[in-house]
């Protein structure tokens, strides 16, 4: 049996942002052993679910914060739902669910999960919104590569009209429809040259350098 990584988007966001080194060493993680870790920002993605789609208030998400028990969390959670509220405040309309989509890379060493957390309407276009609340730093045009990925695959059923990711350190909107053809091209070339990485990383680890019976490993 052989295992596949899969990305959760914020993961992959945090992987094709990383230097040489760091990103190398995401990678050969990606193949120990592990019992599955902690999601330092479900706490908040549960908050924004609650306010979105529940019915709660600003005021009641806030004060929800106080049941994190542990203080970094706690304080990242309140951090990144102020900078939401503020975000959303200058953009108004009713928020929606829309539906993710996981995708293998061209080799198929690794997948790679785009989970919206909301769909919105943004200027004239229904946009699936991922946030992103890492202090880790984004390079505009890598994101727009990663969204371009997702565009390419995602199903036509439902479809929604532009991809973006929301950096909550700075409530910077990143669009795939700001992506030209060189960055959309550019994300399929990138999941190319991860591809020959997961390759070299299996290799030195022991294991095939293609898989022949695929085990996907918990997403992060």
């Amino acid at each position: 049996m052989t295992q596949v990584p899969k990305f959760g988007f914020s993961a992959y966001l945090k992987l094709i942002n990383s230097q040489p080194r760091p990103q190398n060493t995401i990678i050969r993680k990606r193949y120990m052993p592990s019992e599955g870790g902690f999601d330092f920002h479900k706490s908040f993605r549960t908050r924004v679910q609650q306010a979105s789609f529940h019915g709660l208030s600003v005021e009641a998400v806030l004060a929800s914060t106080e049941q994190i028990r542990k203080l970094p969390e706690r304080n990242s959670a309140r951090r990144a739902l102020e900078q939401f509220f503020e975000w959303k405040a200058l953009h108004p309309g009713m928020m929606e669910t829309a539906s993710g989509v996981c995708f293998p890379s061209p080799a198929g060493l690794f997948k790679v999960e785009f989970t919206p957390d909301f769909l919105l309407r943004i200027g004239d276009r229904r946009t699936a919104v991922h946030l992103w609340n890492t202090r880790h730093p984004l390079a505009g045009n890598l994101v727009r590569a990663a969204l371009s990925a997702v565009a390419n695959r995602y199903p036509l059923e439902k479809r929604p009209e532009d991809f973006a990711v929301l950096s909550l350190q700075n409530r910077t909107l990143y669009r795939w429809s700001e992506s030209d053809r060189e960055t959309q091209a550019f994300g399929e070339r990138l999941m190319e040259i991860l591809d020959m990485q997961f390759s070299s990383a299996r290799v030195e680890l022991g294991l095939p350098a293609r898989p022949e019976r695929e085990v996907v490993l918990p997403s992060a």
